[in-house]
């Protein structure tokens, strides 16, 4: 999937579905991170701070707001399927804000 229609389909909340693998369960737990606050961010992508493409071609890097000084970095594996997206989140964790890598914001640039 290419980042265009990637982040098309996330501002449009075209999502159908999310499912978290079950390392990323693990770590969510381990983390302190509730499951149902990263499907929530997914399904609203008013907190969506950045987008970037990494490798294989259907994975994406996603910045959440998470508390005042700290980014939730989302990991997630995109498919298209009949117009929607299906997500698999990978890896979830938080990060200090300042690390945020320079990229567009949601709706604007930094």
């Amino acid at each position: 999937m290419d980042f265009t229609k990637f982040v098309a389909m996330l501002r449009s909340k075209s999502i159908s579905d999310v499912t978290v693998t079950p390392h990323c369960g693990y770590r969510l737990q381990v983390r302190g991170i509730p499951k149902g606050l990263v499907k929530e961010l997914l399904y609203n992508p008013q907190g969506l701070r950045g987008v970037i493409q990494q490798a294989p071609e259907g994975r994406f890097k996603l910045y959440y707001a998470y508390t005042e000084d700290k980014d939730l970095i989302i990991i997630v594996d995109a498919r298209h399927v009949k117009s929607k997206l299906k997500l698999t989140v990978v890896t979830v964790f938080p990060q200090p804000s300042k690390r945020r890598t320079k990229v567009k914001e949601y709706g604007g640039e930094e």
